[in-house]
């Protein structure tokens, strides 16, 4: 029996007849200066050794390297059997770890790209990874769709620990660099539940048996947490969230130390909120504390002002779901995005470059607004406008 994939032999919404058109009219476009993968791309990371380079994690069981510049992406690191869904780097042993759905870890020099070990223990997806350095083989933490988080010996792929608490899957690891120290780490881990939870992780292999929850459930979302970053001069926490929004949060209180509740759980306070029309996937604050940028499943790439929280731009380039971000460049001023659409795009947060684009996408609109008045024949004058001219017109006739 054949079975039809043509999106016409279904029943389809208007809603969602209309997303299908305007992806379709999208699709192509040179916005961002895109640089076409080929495969839909689920994750991005810089290369802290090189601006120009970036990291991203490929739903055809790839990790590869790109260059932002020559566009190269031959930097292939193969071994997976399903989709990427995370990577961490260890820049200090020149190693990448990509997390997969297919339930591992696999570790590969990033010189000459030959897998170095595979991480087997998790049950279900790997859907976050986080690198802590330490005096010998650094530590590779590990989230995935089983709801458990596990310690490993980066070099030598033991199991040292697990950590408990989730009751759904753990889409993101990261560290505090602010509450963090050279013996314990401070990780939040967040996922598929609005409860983001806090660890002190000790750095070194021998202690790690020590890692314990801290603070309590921290609640911000109202569903599924996508991102937390640590981002800007003041290293601050944002989050984004399928509960259409992005959020700036004060976990550290006044005396950076943090608080809690009678009950244990994390007294946060919440001082911006970035609202979307759709799910936010990823949020990054350029170095200068200036411009918030975040990834939608709506496409969009928004460029929000710190100082004020509002809306300052919408990049728009991408024909499907924008899935994470990363700042690049030398002086740290732009972004790259990787989408669904299998491409990267990059854009910039000079000040000059966004009132640019802020104007040439009003001049497109704008033009696009024309040729509809032209195609339906209506005129381009105001009522009024046409008053004036029929009495002129008379005058003249007289």
């Amino acid at each position: 029996m054949s079975v039809s994939t043509d999106p016409g032999h279904f029943f389809q919404t208007d809603a969602s007849e209309a997303k299908s058109a305007r992806r379709a009219a999208k699709r192509g476009n040179q916005n961002g200066s895109p640089i076409d993968i080929g495969s839909k791309l689920l994750a991005v990371l810089p290369d802290p050794t090189n601006p120009d380079r970036i990291y991203i994690a490929e739903s055809g069981g790839l990790a590869r390297r790109v260059s932002l510049e020559s566009g190269d992406k031959n930097h292939t690191f193969r071994g997976h059997t399903a989709p990427v869904t995370s990577l961490a780097l260890d820049t200090a042993a020149a190693t990448l770890f990509a997390g997969s759905w297919d339930k591992s870890i696999i570790s590969w020099s990033t010189s000459t790209r030959k897998p170095l070990k595979t991480f087997n223990g998790h049950t279900d997806f790997v859907k976050s990874l986080l690198y802590l350095a330490n005096s010998t083989n650094g530590l590779l933490l590990s989230g995935a769709s089983d709801a458990s988080i596990i310690i490993w010996d980066a070099v030598s792929g033991d199991r040292l620990f697990s950590l408990s608490g989730h009751t759904r899957g753990i889409g993101v690891l990261v560290a505090d660099p602010v509450m963090s120290t050279r013996e314990t780490a401070r990780v939040h881990s967040a996922g598929s539940e609005p409860g983001m939870r806090c660890w002190e992780v000790p750095v070194e292999a021998a202690d790690v048996r020590k890692a314990r929850g801290v603070g309590g459930v921290m609640v911000v979302h109202e569903t599924s947490v996508n991102a937390v970053r640590f981002e800007g001069e003041d290293a601050e926490m944002w989050t984004a969230s399928a509960d259409m929004t992005a959020k700036r949060v004060d976990v550290r209180g006044e005396d950076g130390k943090g608080r809690t509740d009678e009950e244990g759980n994390a007294v946060v306070r919440v001082d911006t909120v970035l609202e979307h029309p759709d799910y936010v996937n990823d949020i990054v604050v350029d170095p200068r504390g200036r411009w918030a940028v975040t990834a939608c499943r709506d496409e969009e790439v928004r460029v929000w002002d710190v100082a004020t929280g509002e809306l300052f731009h919408i990049y728009d380039g991408h024909s499907e779901d924008v899935m994470a971000l990363a700042i690049v460049g030398s002086r740290q001023d732009m972004v790259a995005s990787v989408s669904i659409d299998g491409t990267i795009r990059r854009w910039s947060l000079r000040h000059d470059d966004l009132l640019k684009a802020i104007e040439e996408k009003k001049e497109r609109e704008q033009g696009k607004e024309k040729e509809k008045v032209e195609e339906k024949g209506e005129s381009l004058l105001t009522i009024e406008e046409e008053r004036e001219l029929a009495e002129l017109m008379e005058e003249d006739d007289e």
